[in-house]
């Protein structure tokens, strides 16, 4: 037999799921219980005593950032570790390319695959090229 437990917040009737644990029928009614009792924040507003005096406002003690020639030289050898780190673990085929590579590899592709401009595109958009090294047709 299942017993019944009344929430403490909605006053609905529930099955609790957790043994005398459960005071709640759901989370929602557990989180706005929790809400509904925490004390109320009041705002305290400076009161003028007369019109040429200016209301006092607490200033909270501001933190200037500084920048130092040490915290600039930490900055700076803390970068080059980090690069140096990552040329030293990145392998060589996951590196990105640079500009040169892609100039090497137009040069490449110019130089052993020559275009062939009377074939059709094939059916996916790659236009015909003669590799000059093996003698066979190729699409790209």
């Amino acid at each position: 037999m299942t017993k019944t437990e009344i929430c403490n917040y909605c006053g609905g009737d529930y099955i609790p799921k957790r043994r005398g644990a459960q005071k709640f029928c759901s989370n929602s009614c557990r989180s706005l219980n929790w809400k509904n009792n925490q004390p109320i924040k009041e705002l305290k507003v400076p009161v003028a005593n007369s019109k040429n005096e200016k209301p006092v406002i607490a200033e909270k003690p501001s933190l200037q950032e500084k920048m130092s020639l040490a915290g600039i030289g930490n900055a700076a050898v803390g970068v080059a570790a980090v690069e140096l780190a990552k040329n030293f673990v990145t392998p060589n085929a996951n590196k990105p390319a640079t500009k040169k590579d892609i100039e090497d590899l137009k040069a490449f592709l110019k130089s052993r695959f020559l275009p062939i401009y009377n074939l059709k595109k094939d059916v996916h958009g790659r236009t015909a090229y003669y590799d000059v090294q093996t003698g066979n047709l190729i699409y790209f």
